[in-house]
């Protein structure tokens, strides 16, 4: 009997032992998983840096406008960013989306579409320019006016026709 119960508690003490040994493991395990994989640092590193410059937008310059009017030109549609960009205008004014013609500057986000405006001049075949510019890209947007119509050509009140053989 003494065998047996020596035994019993031989495998009551190995088994104590192999269960603290498989905690450490396991601790271990846990602490070179969380150093391993960055846990516990509270940076994220999957964020993206901010990107406020968008890609190159071209506006469709008019040519032929009548004198003194209000030109505004096609939509352009802001691409290329992540973060709100500013923009800004010379010489004109800009509306974002359905919003109202601002000339001061503001900030655009990406998808949103962008139109200028300005007045052509009073004078014949002549150009106007408004430059709009988003997150340090620019543009300009040319207007020109209509060219003068001709005048002090006279013509003869009467035209002689003359058969000749």
């Amino acid at each position: 009997m003494h065998e047996v119960l020596g035994d019993s508690v031989m495998k009551k003490c190995l088994l104590e032992i192999g269960l603290k040994r498989i905690k450490q493991g396991f601790v271990l395990l846990a602490v070179v998983l969380v150093t391993g994989c960055g846990g516990g640092s509270s940076g994220d590193s999957t964020t993206a840096a901010s990107d406020t410059t968008p890609n190159a937008f071209t506006f469709t310059d008019q040519t032929g406008v009548a004198l003194s009017t209000e030109v505004t030109s096609a939509a352009i549609t802001v691409a290329g960013i992540n973060a709100a960009a500013a923009i800004s205008i010379t010489g004109g004014t800009y509306q974002i989306g359905s919003g109202s013609f601002a000339s001061s500057a503001g900030t655009v986000t990406n998808g949103q579409t962008v139109k200028v405006k300005h007045t052509s001049p009073s004078s014949n075949s002549t150009a106007t320019n408004t430059v709009l510019t988003i997150g340090g890209v620019s543009d300009t947007f040319t207007s020109t006016t209509v060219t003068a119509p001709v005048s002090g050509i006279a013509l003869p009140n009467e035209i002689d026709i003359v058969e000749t053989s």
